[in-house]
């Protein structure tokens, strides 16, 4: 007859518990979206999942692109107003605040109608869950140096002349100002 003892402490349960603990996951387990992307130094991007209806798929991937748009929106309108405010400072624009509003205001149309223009590069879609949901993940990405290019335009085109010649507006220079700004913007976000 063989006889095994076994033989623990009081905290020896606890101890193993709690090294196990340490070595697991600390996020749980993870995974990358499909359609993953990331902004870059030449461009903005936005990876979004939306989840709805099977039956309702054309509103999924609708809402998707709005959710996406709306961020990318987010993204694009910091940058800019980062570099209107700074534009403004370097210049000396003591002549009150008109100037920089109607640059934030030219900047703001252009990004409202780049992003109402903005389709997918990439979408994809979860299987039907046991709830009759669907999960559409999308992407979407805007040039930057398109952004710089559309917005300098708008802005020289709003500006007098006479406000351009006050603040020594260039829509070279300042397009190439705005693509250096957009571009330092991956690096600082």
């Amino acid at each position: 007859m063989t006889v095994c003892v076994i033989a623990t402490g009081c905290g020896a349960g606890k101890q193993a518990t709690l090294a196990q603990k340490k070595t697991q996951n600390p996020f749980g387990e993870t995974f990358v979206s499909p359609c993953q992307v990331y902004d870059t130094p030449q461009e903005f991007a936005q990876t979004i999942s939306f989840r709805g209806s099977s039956h309702q798929r054309n509103e999924v991937q609708k809402n998707a692109l709005l959710a996406a748009q709306e961020l990318i929106r987010l993204k694009m309108r910091h940058a800019y107003k980062g570099m209107v405010s700074e534009y403004s400072s370097s210049i000396g624009n003591n002549n009150g605040n008109d100037i920089e509003r109607k640059m934030t205001s030219a900047g703001d149309r252009i990004i409202d109608e780049i992003i109402n223009e903005t389709s997918q590069s990439c979408v994809r879609w979860s299987g039907v869950e046991d709830d009759g949901h669907i999960t559409c993940y999308m992407a979407i990405q805007i040039p930057k140096g398109m952004v710089a290019e559309k917005v300098s335009k708008e802005v020289s085109d709003k500006l007098t002349q006479e406000e351009k010649d006050r603040i020594g507006f260039n829509e070279q220079e300042y397009r190439k100002e705005m693509a250096k700004r957009f571009e330092e913007y991956k690096e600082n976000h």
